[in-house]
């Protein structure tokens, strides 16, 4: 188990990389189809909201300063936002728009 979480993994592998490209314009689709739904809770509709303003903060804006390190924040929060947002939601109400976007209506 140890060396499992000790072994480096390849981060930036050109691969990912490639798939996560070809498949964000469904996910940023399937995100405003879910914002949009009603049967989605307004907490979980808060949460993308939240995270801009965290981004916008004070803190947030000092730490664009430094070259790598302003960036790699804004895409870490962005993508777990994201992610949580999608976890959060009903999963019937997730399943449904997948399948409708996925079916290219």
């Amino acid at each position: 188990m140890w060396r499992r979480l000790l072994r480096p993994r390849l981060f930036l592998d050109p691969l990912r990389i490639a798939r996560f490209v070809v498949f964000l314009p469904q996910f940023l689709r399937v995100f405003v189809a879910l914002m949009r739904d009603h049967r989605v809770p307004v907490i979980t509709k808060m949460l993308p909201f939240t995270a801009l303003l965290l981004l916008l903060s004070p803190p947030a804006l000092e730490l664009d300063l430094i070259p790598f390190l302003g960036e790699l924040d804004v895409l870490l929060v962005g993508y777990l936002t994201l992610r949580l947002f999608v976890w959060l939601c009903p999963p019937e109400v997730v399943r449904e728009h997948v399948a409708r976007i996925a079916r290219g209506a």
